[in-house]
């Protein structure tokens, strides 16, 4: 019994070894700028001013993914791009509205999962830890059970979270109400990877 003992924590303390030489990141991938920008200003809020316009131009429903320059008959009115159309208001459909600054609140999904599911990942790791020691797991298998579960905890996250809500012309635009989800690239880009450490 000893010996079968002593020869399962011999191979399994170098598997250990090697899963104690690298760092776990997850999140947007690390070479995607836009991601990563869209990824912090969620999690910390951000203004935003217009600045080589006067305007931000901000799409309504009507606009239906097109941009200004792509919707014939387009002209300001007030605080508005749209088009002529006698079924509207005023006559006037509106498919642009412009603002000055738009201020997007803080949705700090990360901070959030970390501060809710910190204490399942630690038992998680405990337990894969434990496997690697008796020889059921390699490190890698280890890396990729952690890094999974945080992934899926994070895009869970991303798919609950429910406040501060979008604003009204957001909502209407996107035809539902979820802050972090608009066309799912961001949740859908959600991965982990290893660095080895220095």
């Amino acid at each position: 019994m000893f010996k079968e003992s002593k020869n399962t924590l011999a191979s399994g303390i170098p598997e250990v070894d090697k899963f104690l030489q690298y760092r776990l990141f997850v999140g947007v991938p690390k070479n995607n700028q836009k991601l990563n920008m869209i990824a912090i200003v969620q999690e910390q809020g951000k203004i935003i001013n217009a600045k080589n316009y006067p305007f931000l131009v901000i799409p309504t429903s009507n606009a239906k993914g097109r941009k200004t320059s792509q919707i014939t008959g387009l002209y300001r009115r007030g605080h508005a791009l749209g088009v002529d159309d006698i079924t509207q208001p005023y006559k006037f459909r509106i498919m642009f509205v412009l603002k000055k600054s738009v201020k997007i609140p803080p949705r700090p999904f990360m901070r959030y999962t970390l501060d809710h599911k910190k204490d399942e990942w630690n038992i998680l790791l405990t337990n894969l830890i434990h496997e690697m020691l008796i020889g059921r797991l390699t490190a890698n298998k280890a890396y990729t059970k952690l890094g999974n579960k945080i992934v899926d905890d994070l895009k869970q996250t991303i798919n609950d979270f429910a406040h501060p809500q979008n604003s009204k012309l957001t909502q209407e635009r996107k035809g539902f109400d979820n802050p972090l989800i608009d066309s799912g690239i961001l949740r859908d880009s959600i991965t982990f990877y290893l660095i080895k450490k220095g």
